[in-house]
């Protein structure tokens, strides 16, 4: 079996909506299972679409289940496991929280902890992106396709201030070390009305998606470096009140301890920021 992940960078227009489009691809006999793998929550949506007919499987309500050919994830704070049998490419279009509802004027709230097929969350619109895309071998053709859709939206955008987009960029501009307290009063708006408009947009509260991006620049920061890094560092950087609490964040989102998921050579964890090629004989 092969395994690669590659990541690719936005156009500069859709920057400020688009994290990065990404391609996993497994190369294996028809009937050959990946190893279980791990997505790790990192604070963003994905519209995620099999480029060819053989579908991966996620593990939902203790149960693995057939993924749709293309469907959208909400928000998550759960590590979420996925395999695929035979060879599978999954590409995905990584978004930024508050990019659905300006791009698509589309509430993401219900889809919290949640995934659901393209159709079902967008109407038949996005069938044809999905259908355009469906089975070029080219990458690199995809993401220019995928570009051009993604464009074509741009052009009935409002440019509009909203406290609770302005709010989640703030928490990520921070890598999650601003509080809401910090927060709220920035925007001068009471904690409560920010925390009740956050929930209505995105599902989680702005502490919890605060909590999920320090997780997650801490988590990056880890792949920086070539031995073990030292705990007690990495909490105070992002600042952890200790390295117990550290240890304590990182295993609720991964339900692992951090030497644990260094050391793993077999899930092959996206990371994020990071054009990565992975191969496994």
């Amino acid at each position: 079996m092969q395994t690669s992940y590659q990541e690719f960078k936005p156009s500069a227009a859709l920057q400020p909506f688009v994290e990065c489009y990404w391609l996993h691809h497994f190369k294996a006999n028809s009937n050959e299972e990946s190893p279980v793998q791990r997505c790790l929550p990192f604070g963003t949506l994905e519209l995620i679409i099999h480029l060819d007919d053989t579908r991966a499987y996620v593990y939902f309500d203790n149960i693995w289940q057939k993924l749709p050919q293309a469907f959208f994830a909400g928000l998550y704070q759960d590590t979420v496991q996925w395999k695929s049998v035979g060879t599978v490419r999954k590409f995905g279009i990584q978004l930024k929280p508050e990019s659905l509802p300006q791009l698509f004027k589309v509430p993401v709230a219900s889809m919290f902890n949640n995934f659901t097929d393209l159709e079902t969350f967008f109407g038949k619109e996005i069938n044809r992106l999905v259908d355009t895309i469906y089975g070029l071998p080219n990458v690199d053709e995809v993401v220019q396709i995928v570009e051009t859709f993604l464009l074509a939206r741009l052009q009935n955008l409002k440019a509009e201030r909203n406290y609770v987009f302005e709010a989640t960029r703030l928490i990520r501009q921070s890598k999650g070390s601003l509080s809401i307290e910090a927060l709220s009063e920035h925007l001068a708006i009471s904690k409560r009305q920010l925390e009740r408009s956050f929930k209505d947009n995105y599902g989680p509260t702005p502490k919890m998606y605060q909590r999920i991006i320090r997780f997650r620049s801490a988590y990056e920061s880890l792949h920086q470096k070539a031995t073990m890094p030292n705990w007690l560092d990495v909490s105070y950087r992002f600042g952890y009140s200790d390295q117990a609490h550290f240890i304590r964040d990182f295993k609720e989102f991964t339900n692992d301890a951090p030497a644990t998921l260094f050391q793993d050579t077999d899930q092959y964890y996206r990371q994020p920021g990071r054009q990565l090629i992975r191969m496994r004989a």
